[in-house]
């Protein structure tokens, strides 16, 4: 029986780490039935059993390895992660504080208590332990990630970014932070950058949906579809559970107008019992919006065809269809559009459709309206679009002279210009941009434009510093553990 054991638990293992969780479970269940009094099978078991989303029994089995040795400081991290996933942020802060008292300074277990305090919206002590976790361990990539995740979810996507290059230069190899790179350089509009990223993810782990699937939204983002459909076809081959693959399909069947598609993927995601809530709440909501909008389609494209919708029913519409990506559409149900903000709403419509110099005259009049910079910075983007950067730079100055501190506005600037061949003035505005905007996301880009025309010019980028640590917390109160 020892040697059998022995050998299932030495296959369940490699299982579990090559991603076979299936088989991992079936030998580590094996391996814990007949050696009872083993911590390894068991815990492995956990392991084993958390992957493969089945949350109770690993909670069982993380449990059972815990009785038989209490010291074990990363089963009581684990068992933390799979009270998270059940949705029981009481039970997990318990698992991780007592993981502290075992080992005070132990990253992972921070990282827990971060995530959980995330869980329950505290964002504040989330941001607290996980910049602990993270000045205490500068090797721990996960807690770069996660609390990079919580920057975006806050739309901070320069620290993002100032994150997850620093987790990548300490850890190259760590595909999750090379992933949320890729995310958070496509919510800049650097989708090149972004797709880059998340295929170098891909390359160090080509079995993870995960990448597969951020990598499709990223392409739905480009208005790729059949490169997004491909990417999260792949995703849910590796993973029929992948939530952002379903979620992605989901998407795209809405983008072709296919509402009955597009709730099937969403239900069939919200009927597994693994969801996280945060993860349920979110999809649930977005199932509500997609029925929302099938029944206003469905009730407003007869009264558009036979010409008797009301001006209501055609802003509506368009609002549907913009959101579904159909720009032109949505243009054209708007070109009646009479207040100021439906008349920009058209010409946003317009921009997005790339019908440029339909376009640009409405911006130019709701500019001329408005002490708004953002109004002429569309204006000379349009003008851009159909190819006349003088117009584009006049739009860029009238900007500026709204808000001298506008970064697109001094940015797109120096490109029109360096575009119309006045490579002295662009490398001045570039020059002025960098030194008011250090961290902004572009720097990187201009500096390299800049070093082709103008070698020098700009003053040596900073190395990356470390994060500045916060004031440390103590460790939560017992009481706040939920003991």
């Amino acid at each position: 029986v020892r040697t059998g054991s022995f050998r299932d638990l030495s296959e369940g293992v490699a299982a579990y780490q090559r991603g076979d969780h299936a088989a991992a479970v079936e030998k580590l269940q094996a391996a814990a039935g007949a050696a009872l009094n083993s911590f390894r099978a068991h815990y492995y078991l956990g392991l084993a059993l958390h992957a493969a989303r089945r949350f109770p029994e690993a909670i069982a089995a993380l449990e059972v390895a815990l009785d038989l040795d209490p010291s074990q400081v990363q089963a009581h991290v684990a068992l933390g992660d799979a009270w998270l996933r059940l949705g029981d942020a009481d039970e997990a802060l318990a698992a991780f504080v007592r993981a502290l008292k075992l080992h005070g300074e132990y990253a992972p277990a921070l990282d827990g208590i971060a995530r959980t305090y995330e869980s329950k919206a505290d964002d504040e002590r989330a941001l607290e332990y996980y910049r602990r976790a993270i000045t205490i361990h500068k090797g721990y990539a996960e807690a770069y990630v996660h609390l990079a995740d919580l920057y975006l979810r806050q739309d901070r996507r320069d620290d993002a970014v100032r994150l997850l290059l620093e987790a990548v230069t300490t850890r190259p190899d760590f595909a999750p932070a090379l992933t949320r790179l890729g995310i958070a350089y496509g919510r800049m509009g650097l989708r090149n950058e972004a797709v880059a990223s998340i295929r170098k993810a891909i390359a160090l782990e080509p079995k993870v949906a995960e990448h597969r699937a951020a990598l499709g939204r990223i392409q739905l983002d480009l208005d790729l579809p059949g490169g997004a459909a491909e990417s999260f076809r792949e995703a849910l081959e590796l993973d029929p559970g992948s939530v952002e693959a379903r979620a992605g399909m989901a998407e795209l069947a809405r983008r072709r107008g296919d509402y009955a598609a597009a709730l099937a993927e969403l239900d069939a995601v919200l009927a597994a019992s693994d969801l996280e809530t945060p993860t349920r709440a979110r999809l649930a909501a977005r199932r509500d919006e997609l029925a929302a909008e099938r029944d206003a389609a469905a009730r407003i494209e007869p009264l558009v065809a036979s010409g008797s919708a009301t001006p209501e029913d055609r802003l509506a519409l368009a609002e549907v269809y913009a959101r579904r990506g159909l720009w032109s559409e949505a243009a054209d149900l708007l070109r009646d559009a009479a207040t100021p903000w439906d008349r920009e709403k058209l010409a946003y419509a317009l921009l997005r459709a790339g019908r440029f110099r339909a376009a640009e005259p409405l911006y130019a009049e709701l500019a001329a309206a408005s002490t708004r910079p953002d109004l002429d910075l569309d204006e000379g983007v349009a003008a851009a679009g159909y190819g006349d950067d003088e117009r584009a730079a006049l739009a860029y100055r009238r900007a500026l002279s709204k808000d001298p501190l506008h970064p697109d506005a001094r940015l797109y600037l120096a490109a029109s210009l360096l575009r119309l061949g006045r490579e002295e003035e662009a490398v001045r505005e570039f020059k002025a941009f960098v030194e008011a905007n250090p961290d902004h996301e572009s720097v990187e880009r201009v500096r390299r434009i800049v070093e082709q025309d103008a070698p020098g010019a700009l003053p040596p980028a900073a190395s990356p510093g470390a994060i500045e640590p916060p004031t440390v917390p103590a460790a939560p109160r017992e009481e706040e553990s939920g003991r």
